[in-house]
């Protein structure tokens, strides 16, 4: 019975020393910062994550875990204070860098700044993150527009935010769009306004003329009404003459008028 006892035990200390318990080398980390963007490129969706790290611990830590959401590709992690790309091992969704690997640690009380990017398909719905590490503020930004802010997200936490389509109008081009209706609007009813008082222009026009035309043939006919009474005597000389010049000179003047319209 011992012995089986001592061979369990030696089993699991040389099972222990050859796999450590699953990530209890960064069990004192957490993310100080994690600053996510996201823009649109020809490749698909580029994100870019900003992370400050911290060992919060005792121990130094060598290796970190990132997670990333599925489907992305062209996936780079970069140490950005030496310049060094961390190779990574994948368990799902989950990326495991190995710091010692470059010659890299984070001490106690340290911080590392890391830059993560990858690219998500075009047709991306929503953008997904679960945290890992007890992270004191996370944001993520969407073509200049803060979808997501938030403190304190604790570790296994998942935060999901929906990415607004490109093809919505912004708010600027809907006022630009209005303001250009109102225009179109003024500018027809001027214009059909100017038409309507030019149809009215030329329709008082034709009338004048109807009503010089008429006045004309009047005055003629009364020129000849006079002739004929001065001829049968029926009016004197010195009437004839007044009457004569009278309506001579209205006909005249009609005439004048009916030739400035034409």
């Amino acid at each position: 019975m011992k012995k089986i006892a001592s061979l369990v035990f030696i089993g699991l200390l040389t099972f222990s020393i050859a796999f450590p318990v699953a990530y209890a080398y960064d069990l004192s980390v957490i993310t100080e910062q994690n600053i996510i963007t996201i823009s649109i490129s020809n490749n698909g969706l580029d994100v870019e994550e900003n992370i400050k790290i911290n060992n919060n611990g005792y121990e130094n830590v060598t290796s970190l875990r990132f997670w990333i959401q599925q489907d992305a590709f062209d996936i780079e992690i970069l140490d950005v204070e030496s310049g060094q790309y961390l190779s990574s091992n994948i368990s799902g969704n989950i990326w495991e860098c190995s710091l010692s690997e470059c010659n890299l640690s984070l001490y106690p009380e340290d911080t590392i700044d890391i830059r993560l990017t990858y690219v998500l398909p075009t047709n991306t719905e929503h953008f997904v993150k679960t945290i890992l590490y007890d992270t004191a503020s996370l944001s993520i930004t969407y073509e200049d527009n803060e979808l997501y802010w938030g403190e304190h997200n604790t570790e296994s936490n998942s935060v999901r935010v929906l990415l607004h389509r490109p093809t919505e109008t912004p708010v600027n081009m809907v006022y630009i769009i209005i303001i250009f209706l109102l225009v179109v609007i003024l500018v027809s009813s001027t214009l059909l306004l100017m038409r309507k008082q030019r149809r009215k222009a030329k329709k008082s026009i034709v009338e004048s003329e109807e009503m010089l035309a008429t006045k004309k043939a009047l005055l003629l006919s009364l020129l000849k009404d006079v002739e004929k009474k001065h001829r049968a005597k029926d009016i004197s000389d010195e009437t004839y003459n007044k009457l004569k010049e009278e309506y001579k000179q209205q006909a005249v003047t009609v005439m004048k008028k009916l030739e400035d319209i034409k």
